[in-house]
C-alpha cells in the first residue's frame, strides 16, 4: 500500500517533499521557491526552507516593485493622454476664437481721417517706445523717492536691525532694475542719448550699492547701516536726474507724473 501511494498516475515512483508534496507527480499544483528553488504548493505564503514571503509565487519585495512600476507607467500614460487631449481641443477651438470680431476700435480710422490730429511722437520724430520709456522713468523715480524715505527713517532710528535696512535696500534694488530696463528703451531716441546715459548711470549705481550690501551677513548690523548711508548718498542724485528727464519731456510736450523728493535727498 505504501508503494502505491508513492506512485503517480503513470506508475512511476515519486519522492515526497518535506511539505508532503510528491516531487515529480505530473498533476501536482506546485511551483519552485524563487529564493531556494524548493517545490511549494500553490497558495504558500512563506517558504519553510529560506523563509521568503511570497505572493502568488513571487517574493513580496519584487511584487511591490512590479506594482510600483505599473503605477508609474499608468500615471505617465494617463498624463500623456490628457495633455494630448487638451492640445487637440485647443487646436480645434483656435479657428473659432480667431473668427470672433475684435471689440477694440480699428486703428485704421486715423489713417483715413484727414482731420485726425497726429501724435506727439509723430510731430517730434521721437520713437513712441522711447516716449513711453521716458514717462516710465518718472514713475520709477517716484517709487525711489518713497523707498528712500523708508530707508532714511530706518537709519535714523537707533537699534534698527539689519533685516529692516536690507528690506529697504532690496526695494531700491528692484526700482533700479526697472529703471535700467527703461533707459535701455531710450536708446532708439538720438535726442535723448545724454539723458539716457545720466539715468542709466544713476540706476546702475543704485543697483551696485544694494548688491554690495547683500553680500554681508544680516547679523552684521553695522555693515548694513554703512551700506544704507552709502545708498542715501547715491540717492541724493535723484533730483538731478529727474529734472533732466523733465527737461527732455518738455521738448516733446510730454507731461511727466510729479515726484516728491524726501527731505533727506532734497538738493
Amino acid at each position: 500500500m505504501t508503494t502505491n501511494l508513492l506512485r503517480g498516475k503513470s506508475g512511476e515512483k515519486v519522492t515526497p517533499d518535506a511539505n508532503g508534496l510528491a516531487i515529480g507527480e505530473t498533476d501536482a499544483r506546485v511551483f519552485s521557491c524563487p529564493g531556494c528553488a524548493r517545490p511549494l504548493s500553490n497558495g504558500t505564503s512563506r517558504c519553510p526552507g529560506c523563509g521568503s514571503r511570497l505572493i502568488m509565487g513571487v517574493r513580496i519585495k519584487r511584487a511591490g516593485g512590479i506594482l510600483a512600476l505599473g503605477l508609474v507607467l499608468g500615471v505617465f500614460v494617463g498624463g500623456v493622454a490628457a495633455v494630448s487631449a487638451i492640445g487637440l481641443s485647443l487646436k480645434g477651438s483656435a479657428p473659432a476664437v480667431a473668427a470672433q470680431p475684435s471689440l477694440a476700435p480699428a486703428p485704421v480710422a486715423l489713417a483715413i481721417n484727414p482731420n485726425a490730429a497726429p501724435t506727439t511722437a509723430a510731430l517730434t520724430g521721437a520713437p513712441a517706445g522711447a516716449i513711453s520709456a521716458l514717462s516710465g522713468t518718472a514713475v520709477v523715480n517716484g517709487r525711489i523717492a518713497v523707498d528712500a524715505a523708508t530707508l532714511e527713517a530706518a537709519l535714523s532710528r537707533p537699534g534698527t536691525p539689519g533685516i529692516e535696512i536690507a528690506r529697504a535696500l532690496r526695494s531700491l534694488a528692484a526700482d533700479a532694475t526697472l529703471g535700467i530696463d527703461l533707459t535701455g528703451r531710450l536708446g532708439s531716441w538720438a535726442a535723448g542719448a545724454a539723458v539716457m546715459s545720466r539715468l542709466d548711470d544713476f540706476y546702475r549705481s543704485m543697483a551696485t550699492t544694494a548688491h554690495d550690501a547683500f553680500r554681508r551677513s544680516l547679523t552684521d548690523v553695522a555693515a548694513y547701516h554703512r551700506a544704507g548711508a552709502v545708498m542715501m548718498t547715491v540717492l541724493a542724485g535723484l533730483g538731478g536726474v529727474d529734472a533732466a528727464s523733465r527737461s527732455l519731456a518738455t521738448t516733446v510736450d510730454l507731461e511727466l507724473p510729479p515726484v516728491v523728493l524726501p527731505a533727506a535727498i532734497t538738493p
